[in-house]
């Protein structure tokens, strides 16, 4: 009688080496990924409210900190860094200083439109 539930070294064809035939992956895990990651992004952008809460003192000066808002155009920091840049947030937030909040805007806004 053969244990399913014995180690890899004492059963090299256990379930857990190679799945039965009728249980075959029907996409690869990057597709898998691909696949939640644009899902997330429906959701994400279907809950952007109309009008943007402000953000808390934490996340302004994070951002501040974070994105080159004075130095670089919201394109060139696209182009960049767009790929790395799965799930951007920040644009879910109203910030106090209006270039910061321009930019970061118009980031969220060319990211949505490299889909």
């Amino acid at each position: 009688m053969h244990n399913t539930y014995m180690l890899r070294s004492n059963c090299p064809q256990s379930p857990i080496d190679q799945p039965p035939a009728r249980y075959a992956p029907r996409m690869t895990r990057g597709q898998r990924l691909d696949e939640l990651t644009q899902r997330w992004r429906r959701r994400h952008d279907a809950r952007l409210p109309a009008e943007r809460p402000a953000a808390d003192p934490d996340r302004e000066a994070l951002a501040s900190r974070a994105f080159p808002f004075r130095t670089e155009s919201p394109a060139s920091y696209v182009e960049a860094h767009g790929t790395d840049m799965i799930g951007f947030t920040y644009d879910e937030a109203r910030y106090a200083d209006p270039d910061l909040d321009a930019w970061i805007v118009e980031v969220g806004s060319l990211l949505r439109s490299r889909r």
